[in-house]
C-alpha cells in the first residue's frame, strides 16, 4: 500500500458572504457607482485600476463577518518563528480590520501581481458581467498556451522545490457574494477580461492580530 503524505501549507478560506450583508455592502456600492466618492483609494493600491475607492459606510455589516472568518485561519503561527502559540491563547486572539476599499475594474484593466499588509487579507465578488468560457474564446486568448489565465484571479508561490507555481480562481457570473481570505504575504494578481463593458466590481482589505494582546498572553 502506498500512503500519500501531504505537506503543511497555510491555506486560503472561502466563503459565501450572507444575502443582507451583501446587500447592505450592495448598496454602497451602487451609491458610488453611480455618484463616484472623494475617498479615492488609487494611491494606495497596486492596480492599473480607474476607480478604486475606500469603503465606509457599510463597514459596520461587513467587519463583524471578517473577524468571525478570521478566527478560522491558523494565521497565528505565522506571527513568530521564535514563539509558541498555544492552543489557550490561539483560542483568544484578536483580529482589527484595517481599511476597505472597492474595486471598479473595467475591461482590460488588470491588478498586477501584489501582496498586503497585515496578517490576512480578502477579496469579495460583488458583482461579475462576464463568463469565463467566453473570455477563453477572444481572438488573442484562444491559441495561447497559457489561455487559463484568461480573466482569472490567481495566487502565485513557491512550492516546496523552489518552483514559482499558480493556482487560479476562474471568477465569473454566478461568483457574487464569494469571498476568499488569504494570508496578506501571499502574491495575488487578476489578469484583464475583454468581453464585457461592465464593471468587474471587488472589495478587498486587511486585518490584523492584536499583537500585543498575545504577546501580554505569552510572557504574563
Amino acid at each position: 500500500m502506498i500512503d500519500i503524505v501531504n505537506l503543511p501549507n497555510i491555506p486560503i478560506l472561502k466563503t459565501q458572504l450572507p444575502t443582507d450583508i451583501y446587500n447592505s455592502v450592495m448598496s454602497e456600492v451602487k451609491e458610488i457607482e453611480k455618484d463616484g466618492s472623494p475617498n479615492k483609494w488609487n494611491h494606495r493600491l497596486a492596480g492599473a485600476i480607474e476607480r478604486e475607492y475606500e469603503l465606509i459606510k457599510s463597514r459596520s455589516s461587513l467587519v463583524p463577518f471578517l473577524i468571525d472568518m478570521a478566527k478560522h485561519h491558523p494565521t497565528p503561527h505565522a506571527l513568530s518563528s521564535h514563539v509558541t502559540v498555544s492552543s489557550e491563547i490561539e483560542s483568544e486572539i484578536e483580529y482589527e480590520v484595517d481599511n476597505i476599499w472597492v474595486n471598479f475594474q473595467q475591461k482590460n484593466e488588470y491588478n498586477p501581481i501584489h501582496n498586503h499588509s497585515g496578517d490576512l487579507s480578502f477579496v469579495l465578488w460583488m458583482e461579475i458581467p462576464f463568463k469565463y468560457s467566453d473570455e477563453c474564446k477572444v481572438k488573442n486568448v484562444v491559441n495561447s498556451n497559457s489561455s487559463q489565465n484568461a480573466s482569472a484571479f490567481q495566487f502565485l508561490y513557491t512550492d516546496v522545490l523552489g518552483d514559482i507555481t499558480k493556482f487560479h480562481f476562474y471568477v465569473e457570473k454566478g461568483w457574487e457574494g464569494r469571498m476568499l481570505m488569504f494570508p496578506a504575504k501571499l502574491y495575488h494578481s487578476v489578469n484583464p477580461f475583454q468581453t464585457s463593458d461592465g464593471y468587474r466590481i471587488s472589495i478587498s482589505g486587511n486585518l490584523g492580530i492584536v499583537k500585543k494582546q498575545i504577546y501580554k498572553k505569552l510572557w504574563n
